[in-house]
């Protein structure tokens, strides 16, 4: 029985749940085990379970005082968890610790006993101001030339390989075989390749032979005296000079359709006119555009609660993410998790220090998760029965129970969801910069 607890909160969300068990609550669970061993136990002179508790508890009644206690020890503690507020119950993936077990022991009769454990707990904080906050955000400007950029890239992927008995040019795709030779004409080395397709210009191949395939057709054969430089990747042919002999097998290239009305009929039926196919591409990049500033305002007011409310989640919660991550990651490449580590073993690094790389955004991820959560409380969001009836999909093989138990949790995820949104909507930015459509969408360029 518990004669009293108290809980002391502790740094980066955690507690520790002192528990007091009165001493007849201890010896009352220490008599009734002592029994249940007695009717079991054989002592030599006594048939099974005909010996007296006092030599019993002679010879065993330290193991069985310890086990008693300890079982009691656990009982209560899952009584107790029951009754403390919610804010104090234990995370579902941090188990309460015993702290100072080695004190405890050997346990005393007849006395009480106070215990300790500790735990983490979800981090409470005060909600930080949300609404009306004045805030900075890129705004963008899609031109001609963007559009332009981006037809040119359906016209490269309209494009077909058609074989050419021309010289090959830059931009050309040629399949090669190509061998290092000795003094004798015979082939040799390591990186000896045969029907190699490469394209000219773009696609990286080992011995740099892109200009050597220029000017040549199919069915050509050469043999050249290639010099590499001295800071050469490969020691073997740093500073050195070697015979290559090239096969040209065939020479193709890309054949661009023209950028005119029928090409444009070919991307969409709806386009009539290459006018009308850059009016739907530019409305199509503005809504991309569009969908990114987005994004870039919703991180705006992410750093801004985060600076406003710097929580520290425990350990215990940043590592369930990090096992949740590296599972998924795993799981999406068809891994074990067995395998997946030896993987990283092989390249020099552990799980341990991915993760580590990982806490800085997983504790980012974890605040805005536990401030959204209070927003979503705080604001009156309502899901319409369409949203939930399309979250839900078929909903056939569900008992009448689980059906009402998977649509709370998808109207409270759902809710959850209009938060992003209501954060935008609800706060002021102003422009801090003005980015081409390119930086918008893959960063500034580097100087």
């Amino acid at each position: 029985m518990i004669a009293d607890k108290q809980i002391k909160e502790t740094e980066n969300s955690s507690v520790e749940l002192s528990i007091t068990l009165t001493a007849q609550s201890i010896e009352d669970a220490y008599t009734a085990l002592l029994k249940k061993y007695a009717k079991d136990i054989t002592i030599k002179g006594f048939r099974k379970g005909k010996a007296p508790l006092n030599l019993i508890e002679r010879k065993y009644g330290k193991m069985i005082r310890e086990e008693s206690t300890f079982n009691e020890l656990e009982e209560n503690l899952k009584v107790a968890l029951d009754e403390v507020e919610d804010k104090y119950k234990p995370l579902a993936f941090s188990t309460p610790n015993l702290i100072n077990e080695e004190s405890l022991t050997p346990f005393k009769p007849n006395t009480d006993l106070t215990y300790t454990v500790s735990y983490d707990v979800m981090p409470q904080f005060e909600t930080p101001e949300y609404k009306n906050l004045e805030l900075e955000a890129p705004t963008v400007e899609i031109t001609d030339e963007d559009v332009d950029k981006e037809i040119e890239k359906l016209r490269q992927q309209n494009a077909f390989v058609v074989s050419k008995e021309d010289a090959a040019v830059e931009g050309d795709i040629v399949t090669v075989d190509f061998a290092q030779l000795d003094e004798d004409g015979n082939e040799i080395g390591d990186f000896n390749k045969k029907d190699a397709v490469i394209t000219i210009g773009k696609t990286q191949n080992y011995f740099e032979l892109d200009n050597e395939f220029i000017g040549m057709k199919s069915g050509d054969s050469k043999t050249i005296s290639k010099e590499f430089a001295a800071d050469f990747a490969d020691e073997t042919y740093a500073g050195k000079t070697i015979s290559i002999k090239i096969d040209m097998k065939e020479v193709k290239f890309n054949d661009v359709p023209e950028l005119d009305d029928e090409f444009a009929q070919d991307v969409n039926e709806e386009y009539k006119t290459v006018e009308d196919l850059k009016k739907a591409t530019k409305v199509k990049l503005e809504e991309r555009a569009q969908q990114q500033l987005k994004d870039l305002k919703y991180q705006a007011v992410v750093d801004a609660l985060i600076e406003k409310c710097p929580i520290v989640p425990p350990k215990s919660m940043i590592d369930a993410q990090a096992d949740q991550q590296i599972n998924n990651i795993a799981r999406s490449n068809n891994m074990d998790m067995d395998t997946f580590a030896k993987i990283f073993e092989m390249q020099g690094q552990t799980l341990d220090q991915l993760k580590e790389t990982w806490t800085p955004s997983i504790i980012k991820d974890i605040n805005m998760g536990l401030i959204k959560e209070k927003i979503k409380d705080a604001e009156t969001f309502e899901v319409t029965d369409e949203e939930l009836t399309e979250a839900l999909g078929d909903t056939s093989s569900y008992k009448a129970d689980q059906l009402d138990y998977l649509k709370e949790m998808i109207t409270d995820e759902l809710k959850l969801q209009k938060v992003n949104d209501f954060l935008i909507e609800n706060n002021t930015f102003k422009e801090s910069k003005k980015l081409s459509y390119d930086e918008l969408m893959n960063g500034p360029v580097a100087e």
